[in-house]
């Protein structure tokens, strides 16, 4: 496969205004997250879980007793870190993109803690129609070790970082893996190889939107 016209595609086709992006290469950015923001937060990574959903109940509790107390949010991927750290990973791939309601929701969730976020997901579990895909993420929460067999939070540490992978950072204040950092990964990485050049090549392009 041509991987340079491929990727010049997708920056062709991110210019136009309806084309969505982030869809088409979460999955790309996901295969190298484990490593690429172990090496970026100087931490081993062991587990990634993609779409955590965060109960709307738990982080807003007027919506408790509503229709809506066990309906979700979702972080893109959940990091587990090998000293127990929990990380919220949002990805955009437009810097403008990013929303108002996902930053709060995001802070809300820090300021909950791990403990309030499995308990909560624990509760949708009990009432989704979706019996065996949380009943999947259950088993993936026990395997890692955030749940014991009674579904009860055993985590190392309740503490949550948000970061964020973007173009380039927003502000000071925010853990952010900008893609010119993540395109120099991959070239001292992965040296020579065609999908990896490719790819930095379009990052680094992507990192001035």
């Amino acid at each position: 496969m041509d991987w340079p016209l491929y990727f010049s595609t997708l920056e062709d086709w991110k210019r136009f205004p309806a084309y969505k992006m982030e869809p088409r290469i979460d999955s790309i950015v996901a295969y190298y997250l484990m490593d690429f923001a172990g090496e970026r937060l100087r931490k081993k990574i062991v587990a990634c879980i993609p779409e955590l959903p965060i109960r709307l109940g738990t982080v807003k509790p007027k919506l408790e007793g509503t229709v809506y107390s066990d309906r979700s949010y979702k972080v893109d991927f959940y990091l587990l870190a090998e000293d127990g750290q929990n990380l919220f990973v949002e990805f955009k791939s437009d810097t403008g993109s990013r929303r108002e309601g996902q930053d709060t929701y995001l802070s809300q969730s820090k300021q909950m803690g791990m403990r309030k976020i499995v308990d909560g997901i624990v509760g949708i579990a009990k009432v989704s129609k979706y019996k065996d895909k949380y009943g999947h993420l259950l088993d993936r929460l026990m395997e890692i070790g955030l749940l014991d067999r009674d579904l009860r939070f055993v985590g190392n540490s309740d503490l949550i970082e948000v970061v964020y992978v973007q173009p380039k950072a927003k502000t000071d204040d925010e853990v952010v893996i900008d893609f010119n950092w993540i395109a120099g990964w991959l070239e001292d990485s992965h040296k020579g190889k065609g999908f990896e050049t490719a790819l930095a090549k379009s990052l680094r392009a992507w990192a001035n939107d």
